[in-house]
């Protein structure tokens, strides 16, 4: 009797200790429930906060360029300008293009120079009512007369549809040195003059060539651009 009173006990203890368990079990999965969901609200506050000082900085980017883009206004009353913003980055094969808020109802017409504060952006390649398309200088389709500002040599610019430039037409005998500022030219029909375009940035003298070699770096930094004026 005593034996059996003994693996009673035993089975108590057992099936004491098994509850025991499963009650450990069951609080840890529910703090560890508790501690997953806490962290879920912390990462999606986190997310709002990354979100809302974005938001923040891309205001304040925009007033910054704003302020600049007022300021180039008043400051340069020689040309007739139409501010306009950036309302569309065009799909893939538009990538040299973008899409303005203002057309023609604004007095806005095919070829028109488009700029910013920085130097020469495009033209304007199509107009609707009330949206216009600037083709940039980037693109292989699109030519500038252009001159060196340091001694009126003239050239032509044209896009090398990699965010350079190539500067055509220049004798291996010219004048040309890294680092000049190349503007546009009087000979252009559809830019007007003085507009600086960029800067040379390598000059490849090829034997047996007549022409140099010359790579221009825009001024305008095209990933950055929201506020643009039209050159009636």
């Amino acid at each position: 009797m005593n034996f059996i009173r003994d693996i009673g006990g035993l089975i108590g203890k057992a099936k004491g200790s098994i509850e025991d368990g499963i009650q450990f079990v069951y609080l840890f999965l529910q703090k560890q429930s508790r501690l997953a969901e806490r962290n879920s609200r912390l990462e999606i506050e986190v997310a709002k906060m990354k979100i809302e000082r974005d938001v923040l900085n891309n205001q304040i980017k925009t007033l910054k360029q704003l302020e600049i883009s007022s300021g180039f206004k008043e400051s340069n009353t020689k040309f007739n300008l139409i501010g306009a913003k950036v309302i569309r980055r065009e799909p893939s094969q538009w990538l040299n293009t973008i899409l303005l808020d203002r057309g023609k109802i604004d007095g806005v017409k095919s070829n028109m120079a488009v700029i910013n504060e920085n130097g020469l952006v495009g033209k304007i390649i199509s107009v609707s009512d009330y949206t216009s398309r600037v083709l940039f200088i980037l693109d292989p389709g699109n030519t500038v007369s252009v001159k060196v500002l340091r001694n009126n040599v003239m050239g032509v610019l044209k896009g090398n549809g990699d965010g350079t430039c190539s500067l055509q037409y220049i004798s291996t005998g010219a004048d040309i040195k890294v680092g000049d500022i190349i503007v546009t030219s009087e000979a252009s029909e559809l830019y007007p003059s003085g507009i600086v375009v960029g800067k040379i940035s390598n000059i490849y003298n090829r034997p047996g060539e007549t022409f140099l070699d010359i790579t221009v770096v825009p001024s305008v930094d095209f990933s950055s651009i929201y506020y643009l004026w039209i050159a009636k």
